[in-house]
């Protein structure tokens, strides 16, 4: 008889631990995501939907108080007295102070050009500048005052989602 030739016992097949190691990064990952977006939403949110329209209100209440003086400085000439671009200034002042969450600051600095805008258009005018200057500035703030709107509207449409 021939003897039938002997084979070597063949270890057996281990399996591959990439498939672990993918699964327990995967895991990790979601985690790791689960608590960054939680953080984000419960201590850091920036634009918490009451803070945004409690300060939307106080930056309009500004814009109405600057429109009302703006419309009696309109009437005034060139010689009157500085009275009502006084009060311009100190809504301006006013409104610069006012605290503002992050995504709120592209709207509160509109509304703050706007604001500096018309004081220089005021300035020029009584300084006697030419007309097509003070158009200019006119113009200027007519742009920021829309910008100002447009701005506040995304941001009021976008919280609590709203990216500073």
């Amino acid at each position: 008889m021939v003897n039938p030739v002997q084979l070597n016992p063949q270890k057996p097949v281990q399996k591959s631990n990439r498939f672990v190691w993918f699964a327990s990064a995967l895991i990790v990952l979601l985690i790791f995501s689960a608590a960054a977006l939680y953080a984000w939403i419960f201590v850091y949110n920036p634009c918490e939907v009451e803070v945004v329209k409690e300060t939307s209100t106080m930056l309009v209440t500004q814009l109405t108080m600057y429109d009302g003086v703006f419309q009696v400085a309109v009437t005034a000439s060139r010689t009157s007295p500085d009275h009502p671009v006084n009060t311009l200034k100190q809504i301006f002042m006013d409104t610069q102070e006012i605290s503002v969450p992050a995504c709120m600051q592209t709207a509160k600095n509109e509304l703050l050009n706007y604001m500096g805008t018309v004081i220089n258009a005021f300035q020029a005018y009584r300084a006697g500048e030419a007309d097509a200057t003070v158009r200019g500035w006119i113009k200027q703030s007519d742009a920021q005052y829309t910008n100002f709107q447009a701005e506040l509207k995304a941001v009021n449409k976008c919280a609590p989602f709203c990216l500073p």
